[in-house]
C-alpha cells in the first residue's frame, strides 16, 4: 500500500495593519500583520534609536514589559494613572487614545 500526498497551494490574503507612531518628536510608519508583530516592530525601532545601555535594557524586556514601561513613563510625564496593557491590542488602543499612534489601515 502506497500513500500519496499532494500539496495544494493555498492562497490567502493576509490583512496588514499600517500605523504611524510618534517616537519622541519624530513619527515612524509601521506595517505588520497583527498587533503583536506591530508591538515587536515598535520595540525594535525604539531600541535602534536608544543609546547603547538603554538599547540593552529594551532588548532584554519582553514585548509586553516594554509596553508596560512605555505606559508607565507616559503616566509619569502626564500625571495620568493608566494601567499597564495586558495584550498588544490593549497597547495599540492605549497609544491611539492618547495620540501617540494613528491607525492608517487595518
Amino acid at each position: 500500500m502506497r500513500l500519496r500526498f499532494r500539496a495544494r497551494a493555498k492562497t490567502r490574503t493576509l490583512r496588514r495593519m499600517k500605523v504611524e507612531i510618534a517616537i519622541g518628536d519624530q513619527k515612524a510608519n509601521f506595517e505588520a500583520p497583527d498587533e503583536a508583530a506591530l508591538l515587536r516592530a515598535v520595540k525594535g525601532e525604539a531600541a535602534r534609536r536608544a543609546p547603547f545601555l538603554v538599547r540593552a535594557a529594551i532588548n532584554a524586556m519582553s514585548d509586553l514589559a516594554f509596553a508596560a514601561q512605555v505606559v508607565s513613563r507616559a503616566n509619569k510625564d502626564s500625571g495620568r494613572d493608566d494601567k499597564a496593557p495586558q495584550s498588544a491590542r490593549e497597547f495599540l488602543d492605549w497609544a491611539t487614545s492618547r495620540g501617540y499612534a494613528t491607525v492608517l489601515a487595518a
